[in-house]
């Protein structure tokens, strides 16, 4: 199967981009495709524990139960500056850096970028 990358850049508080990826994901992993989920700016807190423990039907917490074939990668940069340290990630994510976001424009097969709602 194909390998679909997504560019996140939506807070999940905010706009609901980050559901929309989310359902993206799930919906690719599914049919059997490998999915790479790329957070910038405050998208990162979709990969935050404290907000996957406050709201179990949340899109922090959904984006803990994928499954195994989605990549959650963080920028590094992001992540940091909004105190998002490795440890305070969800079991499933990393955080990564622009050369993860290269690599994932140049080997996916289809690649979404997903902004704020306007």
């Amino acid at each position: 199967m194909g390998h679909l990358g997504i560019l996140l850049f939506a807070s999940p508080v905010q706009h609901r981009m980050s559901e929309i990826a989310l359902n993206l994901a799930e919906a690719a992993g599914r049919q059997g495709h490998r999915v790479t989920v790329f957070f910038l700016g405050d998208a990162v807190y979709c990969t935050g524990q404290a907000l996957a423990l406050a709201d179990p039907e949340g899109v922090a917490h959904r984006f803990s139960q994928l499954s195994s074939s989605t990549s959650l990668v963080n920028c590094s940069t992001c992540a940091r500056f909004r105190g998002l340290r490795d440890e305070a990630l969800i079991g499933n994510a990393r955080n990564g850096t622009l050369e993860d976001l290269v690599e994932l424009f140049v080997g996916a097969d289809r690649f979404l970028a997903l902004t704020e709602e306007t």
